[in-house]
């Protein structure tokens, strides 16, 4: 995903690897873990035709995962072999780098992506598992660093990128992904 104020549509690289991170972690995690659930038992899950089973069973598996992959903590609800409900990447000292949700293996509803050491980095809401609707994205100082909207994973109308201190430095307009005009503003308020 993109933060489409950057200089263009440049990505944010952290959005971009917590995504990949994320798509990955989901997807390769089941297939090579060795699982803890809630009751604290071990077991190995697979996934076969997009579903995830307990290894030796030949219904979809129902529970809570919970693994470490890559020095992190991750875990997820599944129903019926689907992941659904609230998903979260933890560090392992305990400061969150991803939380949202998840209905039938789709993020959905508002999901943030925080910094390593805890302070948010973005928030923004998905649908059908693209972004939809306004996306923030912070400074680490707390200080937002751009804003605007996503229609189907695309940007569309303003954006707002801000310099550390928070003062507005380039106005973006988007019109079904694309670029139709851009203000730059300096630092004395001009255009």
């Amino acid at each position: 995903m993109e933060d489409a104020s950057t200089n263009y549509k440049v990505s944010l690289p952290f959005i971009l690897i917590a995504v990949i991170f994320v798509s990955a972690v989901v997807i390769i995690t089941p297939l090579v873990s060795n699982i803890s659930n809630v009751q604290s038992k071990s077991f190995n899950i697979v996934i076969r035709d997009g579903l995830i089973y307990k290894q030796g069973d030949s219904s979809p598996y129902t529970g809570h995962i919970k693994d470490t992959v890559e020095n992190k903590i991750i875990g997820y609800d599944v129903i019926n072999g689907l992941k659904h409900g609230e998903f979260f990447i933890t560090t392992l000292a305990g400061n969150s780098s991803v939380s949202g949700f998840v209905e039938k293996n789709k993020n959905v509803g508002t999901w943030k992506y925080f910094y390593d050491d805890g302070r948010l980095e973005s928030t923004g809401d998905f649908s059908d598992d693209k972004p939809h609707g306004k996306w923030t994205w912070y400074y680490k100082n707390g200080k937002v660093k751009s804003e605007g909207n996503y229609v189907s994973g695309k940007p569309e109308g303003r954006w707002i990128r801000f310099d550390t201190q928070g003062h507005p430095n380039l106005i973006i307009f988007y019109s079904g992904g694309k670029i139709v005009n851009e203000v730059k503003i300096d630092r004395l308020g001009s255009v």
